[in-house]
């Protein structure tokens, strides 16, 4: 059986070697789907208080996340693994506990329109890389300093479009964590290194559920490039700016990790 794998690395989604053709997507996954379970009933109708109907949610559930798991596994032996991330297409509309569609045809149909979501999401993502990390090699042959501001511009372009994909407030984090991974990972940075850094640089942000404004996105970009190039900028003060000059909080109440008079949470 194939298992579901994290997308951490620009490898796994790169769609760069994988064929697909949108046009035969509903085909396909028609042919690839299992029967599809009975839909979950809906939560907020149940009382806990009713053992049966609860139990009878949980078993409906339990079908559905193995039907998506089934499906999923599916796709990634037809297109690789690039497939996996299909219920994660920006504006999804995909509950990965339970299909609310109940007919095998609909639910069909949704997969392979997410699925295509997914891929042209993916596509732009590789058009931005083949255009960014060219100048990321370009910069960094030029010096620590170059390096930092092309790093800056490019995190700063990517946490600005992929932001602008979501709908929700609240699902940017996540969006943002697998993008700024993909871009660390693609220009050769070992996976594990990736996600601590990434991790880091957005830090208590994942908490919020609000967009990331301007000043927060300038903020983690400048972070985030500093601890990419290297360790000397991780405390960085330019020239004639010494840490301190730094105020102790940044808009809407952040600390800023550049103010020297308070620990810097990350390292």
């Amino acid at each position: 059986m194939t298992s579901v794998v994290r997308l951490n690395r620009w490898a796994q989604v790169d769609p760069t070697p994988h064929p697909y053709d949108p046009a035969a997507a509903l085909d396909v996954v028609r042919r690839l789907a299992p029967p599809v379970p009975p839909a979950a009933p809906a939560f907020p109708s149940l009382r806990p208080s009713d053992p049966v109907a609860w139990d009878a949610y949980q078993r409906a559930c339990q079908q559905s996340l193995e039907w998506n798991t089934a499906m999923t596994e599916a796709l990634v032996r037809e297109y690789g693994p690039w497939a996996s991330g299909w219920g994660m297409a920006p504006h999804a509309t995909w509950d990965c506990w339970a299909p609310f569609v109940t007919s095998q045809e609909e639910t069909v149909a949704l997969v392979a329109e997410q699925l295509t979501r997914w891929r042209r999401w993916l596509e732009g993502a590789a058009d931005r890389f083949g255009r960014l990390l060219p100048s990321l090699d370009a910069a960094a042959a030029a010096g620590p300093d170059d390096a930092v501001a092309a790093w800056e511009a490019a995190i700063t372009e990517l946490l600005t479009a992929t932001v602008a994909w979501v709908e929700d407030d609240d699902g940017w984090q996540g969006r943002c964590h697998r993008v700024l991974t993909w871009l660390l990972t693609a220009a050769g940075l070992p996976e594990e290194r990736s996600v601590t850094l990434v991790n880091q640089a957005l830090g208590s942000r994942f908490d919020g559920w609000a967009r990331l404004s301007a000043a927060d996105v300038a903020d983690i970009a400048e972070h985030l490039a500093r601890d990419v190039v290297g360790p000397r900028y991780g405390a960085f003060a330019g020239p004639g700016q010494g840490g301190d000059d730094w105020p102790d909080t940044w808009p809407d109440a952040w600390p800023s990790w550049r103010a020297t008079n308070r620990a810097r949470p990350h390292s």
